[in-house]
């Protein structure tokens, strides 16, 4: 009983503390997005970072997305969004969201 009441409160707490956190995307990562992708919303940012943080870390760790180049992303997310049944459009904002994230992380690592 006790097992089982521990793991419905981490399940819990780990649903409910990946969606409280609230993700505004930065001015810097919207204009990358925009130079890949013209007339990217801050919005579209916002939704991939939610599908980063529900679909992928739900079955995934957190990993650190300036780990994996560009192109690594680009095959990570073609085998991962069949498996994972998203949409077009999800797929999309998640490479929005992954890549520019990535880019704006790396630039300023470099500094």
């Amino acid at each position: 009983m006790f097992i089982l009441i521990s793991l419905t409160t981490l399940v819990y707490c780990k649903s409910t503390k990946l969606n409280s956190v609230e993700y505004s995307p930065s001015i810097k990562q919207l204009e990358i997005a925009n130079i890949k992708w013209a007339n990217t919303l801050p919005l579209e940012l916002k939704q991939g970072q939610n599908i980063f943080s529900t679909k992928c870390i739900e079955c995934h760790q957190s990993k650190t997305i300036v780990n994996y180049n560009e192109k690594k992303w680009i095959l990570i997310i073609d085998e991962m969004s069949e498996k994972s049944k998203l949409s077009v459009e999800e797929k999309l904002k998640l490479t929005k969201y992954i890549l520019s994230y990535r880019q704006e992380k790396t630039i300023v690592n470099s500094n």
